[in-house]
Formats: C-alpha cells, structure tokens, sequence
C-alpha cells in the first residue's frame, strides 16, 4: 500500500506543469555605455550598460531596442552582445 501512495505522489508530480523562468543574458561589448529600451510585460524601461558590463533581463520575454534602431523579439535564455551600438544574438 505505501508504495502505491508514493507512486501516486512520484506520477503526480511528474505530470505537473512546469514553467521555467529564463532571462536573456546581455553584454555590451562596445567601448562606450550604452542604453537599451526594454518592454516586458508592456512596460517600458532603459536598460543602461557600462562598456563590458553584463546584465540579465526579459523574464518574461521583451522587446529590446538598441541604440542604433535595430530591434529584437527575446523570449528569454538568449545570449546578446551589443557591438557597434546593435545587438547580435547568439544562441
């Protein structure tokens, strides 16, 4: 009988939905800072990145504008470097 009980408890938690939370991973490789416009969730913000700093970002996933228009869809998980004030994905 225990051993049913914890089958039923291993099977139960296995077919739980699981909703893993990603974020992008972003670098600027530039000489300079940079800023990044960021919407998530609907919410605008600037990202601000000092030369070589990383920061992680997009939950949720987002919209991400770099400082020299070009403009990224990131679901979360990606890797992006800022070269020549643009982004670059890198999977």
């Amino acid at each position: 009988m225990r051993n049913m009980i914890v089958l039923a408890l291993v099977a139960g938690t296995l077919t739980m939905p699981v909703s893993p939370v990603h974020s992008a991973t972003i670098t600027n490789n530039d000489d300079a800072q940079v800023t990044l416009v960021v919407t998530e969730d609907g919410t605008r913000r600037e990202l601000v990145l000092a030369a070589g700093e990383t920061a992680t970002t997009c939950e949720n996933g987002c919209f991400l504008a770099a400082p020299n228009g070009d403009r990224t869809v990131l679901m979360g998980g990606e890797t992006v470097s800022i070269i020549n004030g643009g982004t670059l994905i890198q999977p």
